[in-house]
């Protein structure tokens, strides 16, 4: 099954830095585009005083990168960290995909599940794919292809047309799984599309299933 990798291309971390220039992360955006890395740590330096998530995000891409630093995967999951903790969803996903994978750290399911949730439940279309991904496997989390089938179908749908892992996973599940468990994808997609109802109707769905597997 092809998974995504954590999202620590440059051109990610300044598209994150430049709509929030007002902020502080004006000259830190224009030194990454210069590839000044130096600089802007410096001008990160205030901002992680202040525990601002975004700069905090910011450093876990440079250590994961080797950007200006010495690559450490293990810097990157110690800054990642301090930003999921403050709910930034894209540190969520980077953080849960070191964990699926074993990036700095060991393997671990449960919590790359874990940190899958909240990102995904915040419209993160790869946090989305990866959760299906470990429905789907039964990886940290009871396998359940219906609901990996439905988190395929929303990260295709929030994705607008652009061409997405979730795409052929999707793709590829729907070619193993009976039709019977496609109608039930369709119906918990609708719920889940349903406009602030992403989180609830996971939630929902999810503890209906543990009420269900319960003796």
């Amino acid at each position: 099954m092809f998974v995504n990798q954590p999202k620590y291309a440059l051109g990610l971390l300044l598209a994150l830095l430049a709509p929030v220039a007002l902020a502080g992360f004006d000259e830190a955006a224009a030194a990454f585009a210069a590839a000044d890395y130096a600089k802007a740590r410096e001008e990160l330096k205030p901002l992680l005083e202040k525990h601002d998530p975004r700069a905090e995000y910011a450093m876990g891409v440079l250590y994961e990168n080797g950007f200006g630093v010495a690559r450490d995967p293990q810097q990157a999951v110690v800054w990642y960290s301090k930003a999921a903790e403050q709910g930034n969803s894209d540190a969520q996903f980077n953080l849960g995909a070191m964990n699926e994978h074993g990036l700095g750290i060991p393997v671990n399911y449960v919590e790359a599940a874990r940190l899958y949730r909240p990102a995904a439940e915040a419209g993160d279309i790869d946090a989305l794919s990866n959760l299906g991904v470990l429905y789907e496997n039964g990886q940290g989390v009871k396998q359940d292809k219906v609901l990996a089938m439905a988190l395929y179908n929303v990260s295709v749908a929030y994705a607008d047309g652009r061409k997405t892992q979730a795409a052929q996973n999707r793709q590829n599940l729907a070619n193993k799984i009976p039709l019977a468990d496609l109608q039930k994808s369709q119906t918990l997609t609708e719920q889940l599309l349903k406009p602030d109802n992403l989180k609830p109707a996971l939630a929902a769905y999810l503890q209906q299933a543990e009420a269900a597997s319960q003796p």
